[in-house]
């Protein structure tokens, strides 16, 4: 019993789930300057982005899979799939599953936020699940930088925010950025490390299109930009920040990103990717609460 739970939470790929809790965190600190927080909702809207994380990320494993993005020559962890620990069915069937626990959870959120939580709620699943699936899935047309900084930033925050105070604010969407821009860097690595294997699959990633400097400017460009939001947040509420994350700078793989000879070697740069946004996360929401 114990090992199927440890193969579906490496199948669920559990450790990048945050990627999707940190803009709602960051939501829910902001809507707590502003209404007392209804803790039930907030669950639901964590569990709705879980689950949606979960979807998205074993719907990814089985469309790459039978397009050829998940072989053997892969320089990722292999999947569950390619070490014969789940089969193709117990992928489709987990997914379908939490795609459709997620669409329930979104149906009682939008019956407390109304039509504006449909839209915040409906388009996330859609996006989801042709990010890898279709004709033409949108990961593999050189979009998933501009979905992961939208979806995994600004929107799950706004959407997080909206669903405690039923207001639009600018706020959210600005916050939400520092944890969108992270989200990019740890995709930019991803990316730069299967640069190869993509190429062959016909997998047109950024790194596949543009080359590898590319994508090494661009991940340096998406950590430095997450690193500039909470300056730009607080000198626009003209507050002043006494908490500072520059020092984060210091614990970025810039080095083994731009001198790696082995793309196996990014596997530890993703890893301390992760960090600093769990880092960040806790910083940045500190900040917000008290000042």
């Amino acid at each position: 019993m114990l090992k199927k739970i440890k193969i579906w939470i490496e199948a669920t790929r559990a450790e990048t789930l945050l990627a999707s809790l940190s803009p709602m965190i960051i939501g829910t600190i902001l809507a707590s300057k502003v209404i007392k927080i209804d803790y039930f909702i907030m669950s639901l809207t964590y569990l709705y982005g879980i689950l949606l994380h979960i979807g998205t990320n074993l719907s990814n494993d089985y469309y790459d899979y039978l397009k050829g993005a998940d072989t053997k020559d892969r320089i990722a962890p292999f999947s569950t799939i390619q070490k014969d620990l789940t089969s193709l069915t117990q992928i489709k069937l987990a997914f379908s599953i939490s795609f459709l626990l997620a669409f329930f959870v979104g149906l009682f959120l939008i019956l407390q936020g109304g039509i504006i939580t449909a839209v915040l709620f409906g388009l996330p699943i859609i996006f989801g699940y042709y990010y890898t699936a279709g004709k033409r899935p949108l990961g593999y047309i050189g979009l998933g930088e501009i979905l992961v900084l939208i979806f995994f930033g600004p929107y799950a925050c706004l959407g997080t925010y909206y669903l405690q105070t039923l207001q639009i604010s600018y706020l959210p969407i600005i916050a939400g950025l520092g944890p969108g821009f992270l989200s990019v860097a740890i995709l930019v690595i991803n990316n730069l490390r299967d640069i190869n294997v993509d190429r062959a699959a016909d997998k047109i990633t950024l790194a596949v299109r543009f080359g590898k400097k590319f994508a090494q400017k661009e991940y340096i460009f998406s950590v430095f930009a997450a690193f500039l939001v909470p300056f730009f947040y607080f000198m626009l509420l003209k507050k002043t920040l006494i908490l500072s994350a520059s020092f984060f700078i210091f614990f970025t793989p810039f080095k083994l990103i731009y001198n790696f000879k082995n793309p196996s070697l990014l596997n530890d740069g993703l890893k301390k990717t992760v960090l600093i946004l769990i880092i960040y996360t806790i910083i940045f929401c500190s900040a917000l609460y008290f000042i």
